[in-house]
């Protein structure tokens, strides 16, 4: 059996190039805002706008669906930021979802 020369490379895995100060090793911080009159059609549509902080290990995509407080909010629009020093890595615009 044959022995492999050392390569000069250690073998472990290199930091994630995802390593952000906005991301963090379980996921990606976002800021998602809800705008009530963008979604008035719907008598169980919350009816106060809202705004959170929340980490998911993929920045939603557009058509995405995200929950809280019982209540999924479809992903209409996504803000990327490049310079992170805000702590977070988008800005996510969501509408009430309320098919089930």
């Amino acid at each position: 059996m044959a022995t492999k020369k050392p390569t000069g490379k250690s073998g472990k895995p290199s930091e994630s190039p995802l390593s952000t100060p906005a991301s963090s090793g379980r996921g990606f911080k976002v800021q998602v805002f809800y705008l009530a009159a963008s979604s008035s059609n719907s008598p169980k549509a919350p009816i106060k706008d809202a705004l959170w902080f929340a980490t998911y290990p993929i920045i939603p995509r557009i058509g995405d669906c995200v929950f809280r407080d019982g209540v999924y909010y479809r992903v209409e629009r996504v803000f990327l930021y490049e310079n992170l020093a805000a702590g977070w890595c988008a800005d996510v615009e969501v509408s009430f979802y309320g098919r089930r």
